[in-house]
């Protein structure tokens, strides 16, 4: 059945960003809460469906070089979500290998692309699929696979809105894997801590004098300072590995009254010196008796009979080492190897502790920051969806931008006169003079920081900015980062995002993420907001155009009433005045005339009417259209007694709307089937209703005549026939005005037929909200 077009209707597109957005900010806000991975899944797989009346999906995730199904929902299709390695010819390893979204929009699709998967396809078929790679930092996640029961054309909404949520599905996987990362390290050391807590009985001191301390140098003195209670007289020191030596970093005072020693050690020793290089290879304590300073190669040592070194390591890597050195000792006894071991462990474990610490703190940021992100997206989202000013939307998303970034400004730039222009800032650019030139404007074409991401329309990021690269270099040499990134709407670049800061930060994979995502939304908020304004231009235009054209039938139709009624007269008064009967040929133009008059008539009618339902305000109630229908019914079997008409009707439903308006439809549809029935010795007319979801369709089906469904679109045009006025009479506005009818409610006019087989008409309501 062909659904005739909708004049005046909105935009779809519009609306379609405008429903993503919604999806999107609600997916946001929702991720910005959750820790836990199954919780991720869930709501993506939640929202991303229900904004794509999707089938159903999965997320895989990888583990140990694996994909395996995370989570699922609704109905999907074995052959895309399957479990398995990473190295197979598979939509999901081959979207995470690329790093690229696979899109499959008709039946057919998946199965050329991959045909060994007909093999092994185990559940419900879908008609459409698409498998969305999830990689954060550079490290595959895992995919997001959604699978369609009909057809599905992805647009490019839809596939940003898709590639978004994915990136933001990453975002918080990995936020998730990090805070589990983080309980259990605290957990793995908690057990190893309390594991050793006997053997570090000896050396609470130390271990409380270090319990807070987190600056590596401070806790090496306090190591040293605790052997030299233990061993008195003894000479130790802490070694740092710096570019390929081991420099003394901290080291006990009686080194002071050995300047030679002193400055051969702080030069730096070699990393073949024996006493070092044998842990660095075991990665265990040595202990040297006898110490023999020729054949360890260690000068200035002559003083010592025994020497011990303890590698520290942090991470798997030797990063310092520990050296204790005994005057009055040649061997090394047992328990003082023991206690020189638990010294040294005590040190790695406080070193370690403090790596972890200033990891967990970096990790911490780095989870603030992006759930400061996630937050602020959501804000943004919601307030974007909120307003259409361009200069609003504007000046939010660069507040956003700002909220998230160490000291700078940020700008968007527009080319004005061939100038570019700084529309909107936000924050001290930190020069007056830099400020002043931003007022002015630069140049096209000599602002590379501006000029290639319009070329290229590329994002721009610079981690370490040279200033030389642009114009007036003097100004920004305080700017040491800068990202720029286009603004597209309507797949132009309609301006510059800018973000200079004054400290060095690499873009990091998150920053770069959520700054693309700022601008794409700004781009796609700065389109609806034209598209709104465009819209609304067309509205008022066409609300100007309607009342002038309804004022203009008006007047017209009652204009032709006296020239009608005066054809009409005068003929019947000139058919009197002529004598005697009259000639066959007289009789016949004045039968034209007289006919030629009731047709215009019937014509002002249906304009008045059409002009009249168009004026009419609506009156929303329930209406009954069974009863509707078996009134109208009525109406014809009194009017056409003579006619035999089989009819059959089904249960109809009860609409929401106007119910005079409404029933001029009906009577439209019963009348068109009845009219072009009557060539049938016995009629048949049906009719019934569909549920569809979030309308009802009501059709009737006659045996009528039909018509060529090539001229569909004249039916609901007003004065357009089909067939010749001498067959079917009629002013050929009933189903125009029917149309116009069925548009103030919201619904459409159908229609569907063949020559001599008959037609199906009808209109869909849309159902009113529960």
């Amino acid at each position: 059945m062909t659904d005739a077009p909708i004049p005046n209707s909105p935009d779809p597109a519009a609306g379609r960003v405008t429903q993503l957005l919604t999806h999107l900010q609600r997916v946001t806000q929702d991720l910005a809460a959750v820790r836990q991975q199954g919780e991720v899944c869930d709501i993506v797989l939640r929202d991303v469906l229900d904004a794509l009346w999707g089938l159903g999906g999965a997320v895989l995730l990888v583990q140990d070089g694996h994909l395996y199904v995370a989570a699922r929902c609704g109905q999907t299709d074995d052959s895309v979500w399957q479990a398995g390695d990473l190295s197979g010819r598979r939509p999901s390893p081959d979207a995470l290998r690329r790093d690229t979204p696979l899109f499959f929009r008709a039946s057919g699709d998946l199965t050329a692309a991959y045909p060994d998967l007909e093999t092994r396809t185990g559940g419900v078929a879908a008609v459409a699929s698409a498998v969305l790679p999830m990689v954060e930092a550079g490290h595959p996640l895992g995919v997001i696979v959604l699978d369609f029961q009909e057809p599905h054309d992805f647009t490019s909404d839809e596939r940003h809105f898709l590639q978004t949520l994915a990136s933001h599905c990453a975002l918080a996987l990995d936020r998730a894997r990090l805070s589990s990362d983080l309980e259990q390290q605290v957990q793995d050391r908690t057990a190893e801590v309390q594991d050793r807590t006997a053997e570090l009985e000896a050396f609470v001191r130390f271990t409380e004098m270090a319990d807070s301390e987190t600056d590596v140098l401070i806790l090496a003195q306090r190591a040293v300072d605790v052997l030299s209670v233990l061993f008195p007289g003894c000479t130790s020191a802490y070694y740092a590995l710096e570019d390929g030596q081991w420099r003394v970093k901290v080291y006990t005072s009686d080194l002071e009254a050995q300047p030679e020693l002193l400055a051969s050690i702080k030069a730096g020793m070699p990393l073949d010196t024996p006493v070092f290089a044998q842990p660095m290879q075991t990665g265990e304590a040595v202990f040297v008796d006898g110490w023999d300073p020729e054949k360890e190669h260690f000068a200035h040592t002559e003083e010592y009979q025994s020497v011990a070194t303890f590698p520290l390591m942090v991470d798997g890597t030797i990063q310092a080492m520990f050296a204790l050195g005994i005057k009055d000792t040649p061997r090394w006894s047992a328990h003082h190897q023991a206690v020189f071991r638990s010294v040294g462990r005590s040190l790695r474990l406080a070193l370690e502790r403090t790596e972890t610490a200033r990891k967990l703190e970096a990790q911490n940021a780095e989870l603030r920051a992006r759930t400061q992100a996630l937050e602020g997206f959501a804000a943004l989202t919601h307030e974007l969806g909120l307003t259409s000013d361009p200069g609003v939307l504007i000046g939010r998303a660069i507040a956003l931008v700002r909220s998230l970034l160490p000291p700078g400004y940020a700008a968007f730039w527009q080319i004005s006169g061939g100038r570019w222009r700084a529309t909107a800032q936000l924050g001290d650019v930190g020069n007056p003079e830099l400020q002043a030139a931003i007022d002015a404007g630069f140049p096209v074409g000599q602002l590379p920081t501006l000029d290639l991401p319009y070329q290229t329309r590329e994002p721009l990021f610079q981690d370490h900015y040279d200033p030389t690269r642009d114009v007036a270099p003097e100004l920004v040499e305080h700017v040491s980062t800068v990202a720029t990134l286009p603004v597209v709407v309507n797949g132009e670049v309609v301006g510059i995002f800018n973000a200079p800061l004054f400290g060095l930060r690499p873009w990091s994979a998150a920053d770069q993420a959520v700054l693309k995502t700022t601008v794409h939304s700004l781009g796609l908020a700065l389109e609806r907001a034209e598209q709104a304004r465009q819209l609304t231009a067309q509205r008022d235009l066409l609300q100007a155009s309607n009342e002038e054209l309804e004022a203009f039938t008006y007047s017209v139709s009652h204009d032709l009433r006296t020239p009608v009624r005066h054809i009409i007269s005068f003929g019947d008064l000139l058919r009197r005045s002529l004598p005697g009967p009259l000639d066959e040929k007289a009789e016949r133009y004045l039968g034209i005339i007289r006919t030629a008059a009731d047709t215009l008539n019937t014509l002002i009618d249906g304009m008045l009417d059409v002009s009249r339902a168009s004026r009419q305000l609506l009156k929303a109630e329930r209406v009954e259209l069974d009863r509707v229908f078996s009134a109208v019914r009525h109406e014809v079997g009194v009017a056409l007694p003579q006619r035999q008409i089989d009819w059959q009707v089904g249960a109809l439903p009860t609409v929401t709307g106007d119910a005079g308006l409404l029933r001029r439809v009906v009577l439209a549809l019963v009348d068109n089937a009845v009219k072009y029935t009557r060539d049938r010795e016995r009629a048949r007319i049906e009719v019934w209703a569909e549920d569809r979801g979030q309308s009802w369709a009501v059709l009737v089906r006659d045996n009528g005549v039909g018509f060529n469904p090539n001229y569909v679109d004249k039916l609901f045009t007003m004065f357009q026939r089909l067939h010749r006025q001498e067959d079917f009479e009629g002013a050929a506005v009933s189903l125009a005005n029917a149309r116009r009818i069925m548009a103030r409610h919201g619904g459409t006019m159908t229609a569907e037929g063949e020559p001599g087989v008959g037609a199906t008409f009808g209109f869909i309501l849309p159902k009113a909200p529960v």
